[in-house]
């Protein structure tokens, strides 16, 4: 009895060390990928300088600016609504059903 017990560990720890090595092979070859892609697009600097000014005001008047975000997000939502109906009156959606169709579905 100990001895298949001792065999069933064995497998085990086989399969789990097979597994960690296996791993560790595609993490670091996802590791390589990472870096030849940085090596290939290096970072650039961001120049603050343009958007300075109005970051500084957003700052001194900050109830000004979140009340331009908060009428800008009701335009968002008022666009997305008229897309909503512009797309719903298309004649792809407005079909005409047919007779079964008809059918069915009135009384």
């Amino acid at each position: 009895m100990l001895h298949w017990l001792t065999f069933w560990l064995v497998v085990l720890a086989s399969l789990i060390a097979y597994l960690c090595v296996s791993v560790g092979f595609r993490f670091r070859a996802e590791v390589a990928s990472w870096r030849a892609l940085e090596r290939q697009f290096p970072g650039r600097a961001l120049d603050v300088s343009a958007i300075a000014p109005a970051l500084q005001d957003a700052r001194d008047h900050y109830s000004e600016a979140a009340r331009y975000r908060s009428r800008c997000a009701f335009y968002r939502a008022e666009l997305l609504a008229a897309a909503r109906r512009a797309v719903a009156r298309s004649s792809y959606f407005s079909r005409e059903r047919h007779e079964y169709e008809k059918q069915e579905h009135d009384p």
